[in-house]
Order: C-alpha cells, then structure tokens, then sequence
C-alpha cells in the first residue's frame, strides 16, 4: 500500500483534530515550529522540512515545506502583515498571499482540491536496484518448470477468442495522422524570412480590386480594432501607476477577486514584478466567472479600448489622466465610472473631493469586512454597466 504524502499526513491530522507534535534535536517536546527538527503526524515522524506536493503559484517548480504549511496553520487568524513579520522573525519561509487562502482551504477540509496540489506519482526504482534483488532471490534456489494444465490452455484460448473480436479504434499510425496540407509551409517560411508578402494572401488581394476600400480593410490597413468580438466585449479597469496608491496592478486582483486587501509594498517585498495587465475574474452568484481587464497605462489605448473602460480608480492627482482621451475630470467622470480607495476612517483631500468619484472605503485594520466592500463595489458596478456600457459581457 503507497504511502501517505506529508501533506496528506498533515491535512488528515487537521481535519480529525489529532495531535501534531513538534520535536528538537533531543527528540523534546517543543510548542514553537522554529524550534522544532522532527515533526510527528500521526505515527508518522518527519523533518521539519521535508517538502509537500503543495505547488507555489507563479510557474515556479517549488513546493511548499511541511512546516511552512503548519507555521501558516498556527497562524491563521494573523493578517497577512503580520504574519509575514512572524515569519521573518521565526526564519520561517511565508506563503504567498496568492496561496494563503487556497492552502488554509484545502487543510482545514473547506474544499477538496485546489490546482496547487500535485498528486504524488509512484517513485520508479533503478534497474540495478530491480536486478539485485531478483538475483539475491535465485541464488540458492531451485528452479522448477511448471507444466501448463488443461484449464490453463483453456483461459488461453478464451483471451485468444476476446482478442480476436476487439476492434481497434486508433493506433499510434492513426493518431499520428493529420488532415492538414503543409506542402505551402516552406515557400510561406522563405517569404517570412525575406521580408516578402505570401504569394497566395497576394494573389487573393489582386483578384478583387475596388477603387474604395471597405471599412473593415480600411481598419486592418490603419491598425485600428477589427469589428468587436469576444475579446472586445471584456470590460476594463485602470488603476493609478504610483506605487503609493492604495489599489495598484500589484493588489487589486487579490482585493476584488480574494476579497482581500494586501498593500502593494507587502506584495513587492515578497518579490512579485509589476505585471503589465492582470486579468480579474469575478465569480457571480449565479456561478458565472465574467473576466476584466485591469491596466495602469491608457498610452496604447484605441478608440474602442476607451468604449470598454468601465471604472478608473483615482489616487486624487490629476496628472493620473495625460494623454488620455478624456484629461479633465469633469469629461473623464462623465464618460467613465470614478472610484477613489480610501480607508474608511480617512476623509477626501485636495482636488478629488470635487470630483465625480465614489468613495471605496477601506477597513484599515478589519480584514473580515474586504469582502463586504467588494461585494458593493460589484453591485455598484453592475448598476454603472447596464446603464452605459450594456455592449460589453458583465
């Protein structure tokens, strides 16, 4: 039978309520994880830092450690600021705020999986390994020829008949087999390489010439947006640049899709890089998983882009708006829905207070109430949608 993988070992202790007793170096019971060598699950004793299946998210082939996990367990109730101060201090590894919420989930039984979780493969002994041990198990011993019985030749000629009857699908000659032409693919390659057009896309634009373009070629030939598809029907947010603002591209998908606010500096000295876009997906009550864009720059935007900002999240200085289609608040406000973060107990200062934005007041210290404010921050964005952007998937 396989045995149990740490993590598993860990999950099942957590769930029953069983004892996890942390040991020194002296095999002594310790109450501290940093103090401890040897953790005891169960009947099961292993280091401290023996790893688990629980992948860290990033693309990143690293797992979590066994009391990494644990430290994050015992310390649940922290917020992540302060537990990640915990960690420094206890010179134990945190775990990302993006995995905190999907590994105190999976190991206090609230779900029964979670993409990090790699399902241990059985381990493939060494031939040498498999070759020993069968030689130390004939030496010595007699070989004996067992003759095939009657009944024997008859299961034979059964599987034989089954085989006989079975009609193969697919076999790798099959699968291997494609429907596609490739015999243009070179001449394509050469014309790419040779930084000439493709002789058949320029022949199909010679057959039919038109002293007026149509307004689709017009689109292609100005790189302006083609007709609107499904990716032209994704709403978009922009968030300030400035490292200062309260929601940044570092933290608004943990805020408005974890429901959980983590400042921006917490998020870039655990040593996450700046994405260009992030991508939020907002899971509706219906069971509908709707995506936005969010971007902190509108330098690229086209006139299309602009039909599908649906919210502008404001720091409270104006140069936030150069170069965009709309620079006076007064415009912008008028065509896109305003919001200013703010923590709850901080009132509006300078320009923005005249400004035709909504404050999103943030619980300084409350973490429990994020999700309360996300969920107001939705409906007041659903409301903004149906009534001026009602072209768009919300």
């Amino acid at each position: 039978m396989a045995t149990e993988s740490p993590l598993a070992l860990l999950r099942e202790c957590i769930r029953n309520n069983q004892q996890v007793e942390l040991k020194d170096s002296e095999n002594n019971v310790v109450r501290s994880v940093a103090d401890a060598n040897t953790i005891v699950l169960g009947n099961v004793a292993l280091p401290r830092n023996t790893p688990t299946n629980f992948k860290k998210t990033g693309g990143s082939s690293e797992f979590y450690t066994l009391d990494t996990l644990i430290f994050l367990y015992l310390n649940s109730e922290l917020d992540n600021s302060t537990y990640i101060r915990e960690c420094r201090d206890k010179s134990i590894d945190n775990v990302a705020v993006v995995d905190r919420r999907r590994a105190l989930d999976y190991l206090t039984g609230k779900v029964e999986s979670v993409p990090n979780v790699v399902e241990p493969t059985a381990e493939k002994r060494p031939a040498s390994e498999v070759v020993d041990e069968a030689k130390g198990k004939d030496e010595g011993a007699k070989r004996v020829k067992i003759a095939p019985t009657a009944k024997d030749s008859d299961n034979i000629d059964f599987v034989k008949k089954v085989i006989s009857q079975e009609r193969q699908i697919k076999t790798k000659i099959t699968v291997m087999k494609g429907t596609k032409n490739f015999e243009k693919l070179p001449s394509i390659i050469s014309s790419i390489l040779n930084g000439k057009p493709d002789a058949s896309k320029a022949a199909v634009a010679t057959t039919k010439p038109s002293s007026q373009p149509s307004k689709a070629a017009t689109q292609t030939v100005h790189g302006k947006s083609k007709p609107m598809g499904r990716e032209s029907k994704i709403p978009i947010m922009i968030v300030p640049a400035a490292p200062t603002a309260m929601l940044t591209l570092f933290n608004i998908k943990q805020f408005l899709e974890g429901q959980e606010f983590v400042e921006s500096q917490t998020m870039r000295d655990q040593g996450m890089k700046k994405p260009e876009r992030v991508t939020v997906e907002r899971r509706k009550a219906n069971g509908q998983v709707v995506p936005y864009h969010v971007v902190d720059s509108a330098a690229n935007f086209r006139q299309n882009d602009w039909d599908r900002v649906v919210c502008v999240f404001v720091a409270g200085q104006q140069w936030q708006f150069k170069g965009w289609k709309w620079e006076k608040p007064l415009e912008l406000f008028s065509n896109v829905k305003g919001v200013y973060p703010k923590w709850q107990t901080d009132t509006a200062q300078g320009a923005v207070k005249d400004w035709a934005v909504t404050p999103l007041n943030i619980h300084r210290h409350k973490r429990h109430m994020d999700k309360a404010v996300v969920s107001g921050f939705w409906d007041m964005l659903d409301s903004y949608n149906a009534t001026n952007r009602s072209h768009l998937n919300f």
